[in-house]
């Protein structure tokens, strides 16, 4: 809420951002969500009116039947709807935007429980009565749609459902949003292509960017946020007519203020300015030393490999194929100071482990650096911070002698001295 007072830090932000988006289920007021107050929802409102900022809403335009979408995103329907825009009209607001919330996927592709497996057009035909409906309160509103892109998903389903929206309708939804599964390898080019689909059809195209529900700390997932826009715009020459700021994981846990690192709107003023310097840091203080580092181990399944262990990106990993004893090691490149280890375990079932970390310089004997020894689980995070930071290392290996489970690792983090850390120290032994 502190982001809605006149005197908020986020001014230069402020003035970038062209729509606020309020969670359909925020706004709602019934009884089974944690929903705004009449003040906060009116402080919400009054301020986005003062700051000229759009306001827009996201929700599900489906309704569930006796027979399938009960639970199941994108099925609030018509009248959750309309809930949700009279209650911004009451607080003194007007919607400009909608965002439906996936109605296609998970209505047609989504194969779990009271799964719907709807034609395309069916689920046009839905969405059309909620158009209507929420026009029936604000007749101006421009309503588009915004699907996920799921890792087994294929980029001919999204396609033929804009096109099956207008053979419906008569007219292309006016703009398609793109929410990434980051898991799946090809999300860039996939990313492109159906951002030119739209394009040849008058489809505004948008991408939401963000980290993973697995990053420990806002700094990991705004690191990871900010790879993706490099990847897209920088390395594969994507352009998205709208760019969405959202994140529905645990980080980050501050958007204020601007002037600090490491908070949601430094994170678009940065967008703005230096694109290029986005992402995990590989230099100075603090930095991740073994970000895109070489890797090689002990051994690994096929499409499980080492790099995967220093790509930044929890939601994958390397994997040994096999048990304990088993090792990764990681070439910084060049003698450097180390701060800081810090490993994302990949572990099932969870259970004892030993872990064994040993660094070394160039042509140098491995000397043992700390061990990791207790009850560990999925994606716990082990970190360990020398009294003084450890000098002229420049492999580190990470071994694993005892674990219940094949041998794994989701992330493995070299961090380079911070600031307040003593530059002083050798290399040496601890438990």
């Amino acid at each position: 809420m502190n982001l809605f007072a006149p005197d908020a830090p986020w001014a230069k932000a402020a003035e970038r951002v062209h729509v606020f988006k309020l969670c359909g289920e925020w706004v709602s007021d019934v009884p089974w969500n944690v929903h705004a107050t009449d003040t906060e929802l009116k402080q919400v409102v009054a301020d986005l009116n003062r700051r000229g900022i759009a306001i827009a809403f996201e929700a599900g335009p489906l309704t569930a039947t006796s027979t399938c979408g009960a639970g199941i995103e994108g099925f609030a329907g018509p009248e959750e709807g309309l809930r949700i825009a009279r209650r911004i009209k009451a607080a003194g607001g007007e919607v400009r935007f909608v965002a439906l919330d996936e109605p296609f996927a998970n209505a047609s592709i989504y194969d779990g429980p009271n799964a719907c497996h709807w034609p395309p057009e069916k689920v046009a035909e839905e969405v059309n009565h909620y158009i209507e409906a929420i026009k029936g309160v604000f007749p101006d509103v421009i309503i588009g749609d915004t699907e996920v892109l799921w890792a087994t998903m294929d980029v001919d389903d999204l396609k033929h459902w804009l096109d099956a929206y207008y053979s419906v309708t008569g007219s292309h939804l006016p703009f398609f949003h793109l929410d990434v599964d980051y898991t799946r390898p090809d999300w860039p080019e996939a990313a492109k292509e159906l951002e030119s689909f739209a394009r040849e059809r008058g489809i505004e195209f948008g991408i939401i960017y963000t980290g993973t529900w697995k990053d420990p700390s806002d700094e990991a997932w705004l690191g990871n946020a900010g790879e993706r826009v490099k990847a897209y715009e920088l390395a594969h020459g994507g352009q998205p007519d709208h760019v969405l700021f959202q994140s529905w994981h645990d980080h980050p846990d501050y958007v204020l203020p601007e002037t600090e690192p490491n908070t949601f709107t430094n994170f678009i003023d940065l967008y703005f300015e230096d694109r290029a310097a986005l992402g995990f840091r590989t230099e100075g203080p603090g930095a991740n030393l073994a970000l895109g580092r070489r890797a090689t181990a002990s051994s690994a399944l096929p499409d499980l490999q080492p790099a995967m262990a220093v790509d930044g990106n929890p939601e994958n990993w390397w994997g040994s194929g096999d048990f304990a004893p088993q090792w990764i090691e990681i070439d910084l490149g060049a003698p450097a100071s180390i701060g800081q280890i810090r490993l994302t375990i990949s572990q099932d079932p969870e259970g004892e482990t030993l872990h064994r970390i040993w660094g070394r310089g160039s042509g140098e004997e491995y000397q043992l650096l700390h061990e990791f020894r207790g009850f560990t689980r999925d994606s716990q995070a082990l970190e360990h911070t020398p009294p003084t930071p450890w000098r002229g290392i420049q492999f580190v290996k990470v071994e694993t002698v005892e674990s219940p489970s094949w041998v794994s690792w989701r992330e493995i983090e070299i961090i380079a001295p911070r600031e307040s850390q003593s530059s002083s120290g050798n290399v040496t032994g601890g438990q």
